[in-house]
């Protein structure tokens, strides 16, 4: 379930899963789900690791990460069914994930918490998380594009304000 990128390959099955979380993610492997891939660091100057987990545990594996403070750097879904052919396997990897967003499901349901993907290509696809109190924009936990402050934004051109001659 979780593997490591840095030149040590510290195990971190324990560290974000328990006991036994490595022998879980091999079995999370052979169920032939999606798998979530994650590169994660400590910090923003930290060696990243990565993390495999089953898509729909995705979720839980993200908020612990965020709670714990590391900076998510990478992320892609691995579509690697055990029937076919490893060349058959899709690998896309994501420009967002937005964490806790909440909407309407249904009658039963009014309020549910997600969690959204967003492919490189512009694929969304969301998986519920949980029931939800109240409304909530959720929050990025991972974006490619860079997040454009009122410092950084280039100023406008008179030729692009509506309205301007």
């Amino acid at each position: 379930m979780f593997l490591t990128s840095d030149q040590n390959r510290l195990p971190m099955g324990s560290s974000l899963g328990g006991p036994g979380a490595a022998l879980w993610g091999i079995v999370e492997m052979w169920s032939g789900a999606d798998v979530l891939i994650v590169q994660f660091a400590a910090t923003k100057r930290a060696l990243t690791r990565v993390a495999m987990v089953d898509l729909s545990s995705g979720a839980v594996t993200l908020e612990k990460l965020t709670s714990d403070g590391h900076v998510v750097r990478g992320a892609a879904v691995l579509s690697a069914r055990p029937q076919h052919e490893c060349g058959q396997w899709v690998l896309e990897p994501l420009s967002e994930i937005h964490l806790g967003a909440t909407r309407a499901y249904d009658d039963k349901h009014p309020l549910v918490s997600f969690v959204r993907y967003t492919t490189i290509e512009g694929r969304e696809f969301s998986m519920p998380i949980a029931i939800a109190e109240k409304h909530s924009r959720g929050k990025l936990v991972y974006g490619t594009k860079p997040v454009r402050s009122a410092k950084t934004a280039p100023p406008l051109a008179t030729g692009n304000v509506g309205g301007s001659t």
